[in-house]
């Protein structure tokens, strides 16, 4: 085996590995969601029952923290792996492949998954759609299925750019790995763009009360998912991201720990005060711009760590990393049966949201790795 290839293996390896985590933390922040005052996911909650304000405040900063890194991790390895899937296959036959790979996990998880969640709810304790006539239900709605959406829109612009340029991908592993400046100017003007997408409130609110209610959730970020995707891209012709400045990039990590701290801070307090629904909306504007300052160090923290303790994780985390696509499709319907479960005991919110969180992660990789042994399944995810 060549250098190369060994290089290879290994860059598959701990990228699978991270992608199991990122999506997990998906799981765990939509379960999050259901904790909420007033909130909910696919039809699921906690409606009526009382936490400490602590806890509310404590709640709001975890998805927060989770929303500046998980899914610009996502689109940011989406886009690596893209240049050399085109070269391989052309242009024809990667966008033929790739809308199939994700346009019928696509239409399962529309028409399946998320209707059979939403109905599913409505017989739970804490289904906040009981009340409501079956017609009225958010049936055929996009959900967390925004990603493939936005991601199948990635890799057409992409590929339209390699068609009228002619561009060829090649490996030039002697360019320098962008430095403090780079980061700091697309952290800069990214924040500035990122608060800008949320003015139009009323834009969003429309969407997330309409079938695209998952683009309305996020896509005041959509500038910064397309920037760290071909940003993927990029990287992949100089193998930056398994070239990055470990100083940098832990100097980087401190200031979004310091970041989220203050985030942490600012979100406990204001529940405490019994503020929280009047100041939400200021919080997130705030949020807003720090996404990328706290993403950006927790994105390169996150692949320095685990491109050097990969053999540490191990493999079962890697075959987690291939699974992950399916969990991502199902994962709304394991939240709903799991969280509707819970809502049947007395417990603690606190308690809830652990065994809540820690089995709806379970459950979802564990079927997800079941359903990929049959051949059809595996083929498309």
């Amino acid at each position: 085996m060549t250098q190369l290839q060994k290089s290879a293996k290994q860059r598959v390896l701990f990228f699978d590995q991270i992608k199991a985590v990122m999506i997990a933390l998906v799981v765990l922040c939509h379960v999050t969601l259901t904790f909420f005052p007033e909130g909910s996911f696919m039809g699921i909650g906690f409606v009526g029952r009382s936490q400490p304000n602590w806890l509310t405040g404590f709640d709001l900063a975890l998805v927060e923290f989770f929303n500046t890194f998980y899914m610009c991790m996502l689109f940011l390895i989406s886009g690596y792996f893209v240049p050399r899937s085109v070269a391989k296959k052309g242009v024809s036959t990667y966008l033929r492949e790739r809308l199939i790979r994700l346009g019928v996990p696509f239409l399962v998880g529309l028409l399946l998954i998320n209707n059979l969640a939403y109905w599913l709810s409505g017989f739970f304790p804490g289904g906040v759609l009981r009340s409501v006539p079956l017609a009225s239900y958010p049936f055929n709605h996009l959900g967390v299925l925004w990603f493939l959406v936005v991601l199948f829109s990635f890799d057409l612009l992409y590929c339209g750019w390699i068609r009228l340029s002619g561009h060829q991908f090649t490996i030039d592993a002697t360019m320098p790995t962008p430095r403090l400046r780079s980061w700091l100017i697309s952290a800069v003007v990214l924040a500035v763009i990122e608060v800008l997408m949320t003015m139009p409130s009323d834009f969003w609110s429309i969407l997330l009360n309409s079938p695209l209610d998952g683009l309305g959730a996020q896509g005041s970020h959509v500038f910064t998912y397309a920037f760290l995707f071909f940003l993927g891209c990029k990287a992949a012709a100089h193998q930056w991201l398994e070239r990055l400045d470990a100083h940098l990039v832990v100097r980087w990590f401190r200031l979004s720990v310091f970041l989220s701290l203050l985030m942490l801070g600012i979100c406990v307090a204001v529940a405490v005060t019994g503020n929280f629904k009047q100041q939400q909306p200021g919080i997130s504007v705030l949020f807003d711009f720090m996404n990328t300052f706290i993403g950006w160090g927790v994105m390169g923290y996150l692949l320095l760590w685990f491109q050097r303790h990969e053999q540490a994780c191990g493999q079962w985390l890697a075959t987690a990393g291939v699974d992950s696509f399916l969990v991502y499709i199902i994962h709304p319907l394991i939240i709903v049966l799991v969280i509707g479960s819970i809502n049947f005991f007395a417990w603690p919110n606190l308690l809830s949201w652990i065994v809540g969180g820690a089995a709806s992660v379970l459950v979802s990789f564990g079927l997800s790795h079941q359903l990929r042994r049959i051949p059809a399944i595996s083929r498309l995810v």
